[in-house]
């Protein structure tokens, strides 16, 4: 009986490692719940009563608020209610097709964004289908017309925001405002979105660079739909290699400490980008662009690191101000910068077989920069 018992044992014990789940089978099942409830709030949120598909109150404050935003670079401004005169005369000062950047915005909530949310509801299931949709739909478009501005738009975006005079401050208060504007670090968060528009609209050839990227984050979603599909790990154009390193990566979140996410996310995307060799070729070809080499470089330059670190640094203080239940160092510098230490894939890589293809790519471009445009 004894004997009986313990060869039960073995065989539930055997049974229950052969149904042990992959990091990335709990991936694909959290994916599967995710989409589940995104396409509940998506349900929730639409209303096919009115004519844009969204509920009518946020329809009747679009339609108010594009009363405010879409003006000619000619008419004159004495008061508005949502965008101000200040705002409204920054951005005629960008020309007739950039001064409707706003406009343009409030037009597309109004026209697409529904039609957007249900195409995701609809026909996307898997990672790849909703990149395509997202970058298609958000990401190119958008990049395309603020990249037509770039040269001036931050400058607009931001003197708007420090010299914001619309009458719906009457209702919050103009000092309070001013009061909560001149706590932001607002001189760093400019900084950030003229280096996001550095990187994001350099030009590689005849290329904008958000092309590239947008080709890049579609072949990224195919290499995760592969690997929660039961890739093997020997499959370069897939990251099932990484399933060690993703299950730590799902116990670190689970503690909720910020450095110990960082750093197993900063484990895990070495041992995607950097083995084996064969692999870090494949990653090379596909994700370090000239575009993403310049990025890198644009990045350095423009010292994003040090202007999110301010952000964040600004953000904590002032949370912690309004709560003793935020950390004043959530996120540490360090943290910082070891996650944006993922995207330079040659510092990443040292000490790794990998390494070579990613120098070599580097020098490449870095030989090339004077051929195209490199202006920002």
């Amino acid at each position: 009986m004894k004997q009986l018992v313990v060869c039960l044992l073995l065989v539930a014990a055997v049974t229950a490692q052969k149904k042990k789940q992959s990091a990335w089978e709990m991936m694909g099942k959290h994916m599967e719940t995710m989409k589940e409830k995104m396409d509940a709030g998506i349900d929730e949120m639409l209303d096919d009563s009115t004519d844009s598909g969204l509920p009518s109150e946020a329809q009747e404050f679009l339609l108010q608020l594009k009363e405010s935003v879409c003006f000619g670079v000619e008419d004159k401004c004495e008061s508005d209610m949502f965008f101000g005169c200040n705002c409204i005369q920054e951005f005629q000062n960008l020309g007739e097709k950039c001064s409707q950047i706003p406009c343009n915005v409030v037009n597309f909530l109004l026209n697409d964004f529904s039609d957007i949310l249900r195409d995701f509801r609809d026909n996307v299931q898997s990672f790849e289908e909703a990149m395509e949709l997202m970058t298609e739909q958000i990401y190119v478009p958008m990049m395309e017309a603020a990249c037509e501005c770039s040269d001036k738009l931050a400058d607009a975006t931001f003197n708007c925001i420090e010299n914001y005079d619309a009458g719906v401050l009457d209702m919050i208060g103009r000092g309070t405002y001013e009061m909560i504007v001149g706590m932001l670090d607002l001189e760093s968060m400019k900084k950030v979105m003229v280096a996001a528009l550095a990187i994001h609209c350099n030009e590689v050839g005849e290329e904008a660079c958000y092309q590239d990227f947008s080709n890049q984050m579609i072949t990224w979603a195919k290499m995760m739909d592969k690997s929660m599909d039961g890739a093997s790990k020997k499959d370069c154009t897939a990251y099932a290699r990484v399933d060690k390193e993703l299950a730590k990566y799902f116990k670190a979140m689970e503690t909720e400490d910020m450095s110990k996410i960082v750093k197993a996310q900063y484990e895990m995307s070495k041992k995607a980008v950097c083995t084996p060799a064969k692999c870090a070729k494949y990653q090379a070809n596909n994700f370090y662009s000239c575009c993403s080499v310049e990025g890198v470089d644009l990045a350095a330059e423009h010292e994003l690191g040090e202007n999110i670190g301010n952000i964040l640094d600004n953000a904590m203080s002032l949370l912690s101000t309004l709560s003793e239940d935020v950390e004043e160092n959530l996120v540490s510098r360090e943290d910082l910068q070891t996650y944006l230490s993922t995207f330079d894939f040659e510092t990443l890589c040292e000490g790794k077989k990998g390494l070579k293809e990613y120098k070599k790519k580097g020098k490449q471009c870095r030989k090339q920069r004077s051929e195209y445009e490199y202006g920002y």
